[in-house]
């Protein structure tokens, strides 16, 4: 039986559409807008700016906790710096399960107390002067928070988390494997997009299931974009190195990945989840790539400067006109 275009939801290329061809007026097409939720209404901005105060407020508490430690460490016994962290994380994690982990501010508490976590490692490093390296530091930290951040059910921490194993892979490259000042890091450069890369994976997995707290679109551009920027940046060294790669086949390694994640980015995100900002944000990861390709391999006069100059402008009008079209 075939489907009634009538019965189909309404989306914001339908209504700009009619908009366009002068079915709808513009008041027409707001109201049609605020009704499918695209333009926000007055409750959606009031719960907008509620969730901001709340996570601002949260952040001017976090940022008082650190300030009234920074100010008061000398005049503090040891005693009163663990008390005084010990109950603030335990005060947050009461809070978020009396409360119930399904509202906003029992997981904006949870968050608080993961964070105060990382600022009780610290106390106890100074005060114990355990000679730990710093990535021992905030890879406890991320450990010791996993069973909140999987109960909490909240973005923020699963960022939060994300940074700390970031935060820990690069401290640890720089600490222990100590490489040389000169030498490429294409170790930790593909380390880092493989972690990143591997989050957006499982991100994209759930939102696509439906997992109602990894549905915020922000989350995913995010984690998208890190990963991007890191596999760019290791790019960058190969193409800045083209004479190198028999020595360092890591350089050949990242532009294959390259090659293949932009073809697999743009493949997916224009035929299977149609996503605009994440296809831009490739398409402008591909014009710095392929420019800077040809600018080294062009000898350094005035008119390379003109053709390079002609074939940003060409890949910004082709990229343009294909976002268009979508």
């Amino acid at each position: 039986m075939q489907s009634v275009p009538l019965d189909k939801p309404t989306t914001p290329n339908h209504l700009y559409t009619l908009a366009r061809t002068n079915h709808l007026t513009v008041q027409a097409l707001e109201y049609a807008l605020r009704k499918i939720g695209t333009v926000p209404d007055t409750s959606a901005w009031r719960h907008f700016i509620d969730k901001m105060l709340l996570l601002l407020s949260t952040a001017l508490i976090l940022a008082g906790v650190i300030f009234f430690f920074a100010y008061n460490w000398a005049e503090m016994s040891h005693f009163l710096k663990f008390l005084v962290l010990q109950l603030a994380i335990i005060s947050m994690a009461l809070f978020a399960s009396i409360r119930g982990i399904k509202y906003l501010s029992a997981q904006a508490a949870l968050l608080a107390a993961a964070v105060l976590v990382g600022a009780l490692l610290a106390v106890y490093g100074q005060i114990y002067q355990t000679g730990a390296d710093a990535f021992s530091l905030f890879l406890s930290w991320a450990f010791l928070i996993i069973p909140w951040v999987v109960l909490g059910a909240f973005a923020p921490l699963w960022l939060l988390l994300l940074f700390l194993l970031n935060l820990s892979f690069i401290l640890y490259w720089g600490q222990v494997i100590n490489p040389s000042f000169w030498e490429p890091p294409m170790t930790l450069l593909l380390g880092l997009f493989l972690l990143n890369g591997f989050a957006m994976s499982v991100w994209e997995f759930a939102h696509r299931r439906g997992v109602i707290w990894l549905q915020a679109h922000w989350f995913g551009v995010i984690i998208f974009s890190t990963a991007s920027i890191i596999l760019g940046i290791a790019c960058l060294y190969a193409i800045l190195n083209l004479g190198d790669w028999q020595e360092n086949p890591l350089f050949g390694i990242a532009m294959l990945i390259y090659v293949a994640m932009n073809a697999l980015v743009l493949g997916y995100y224009r035929y299977q989840r149609r996503d605009l900002l994440l296809l831009t944000i490739s398409l402008l990861s591909l014009v710095i790539i392929i420019s800077t390709l040809i600018n080294q391999l062009l000898p350094e006069n005035m008119i390379s400067w003109l053709i390079l100059a002609l074939v940003i402008i060409g890949q910004a009008a082709l990229a343009t006109k294909w976002l268009l079209k979508i």
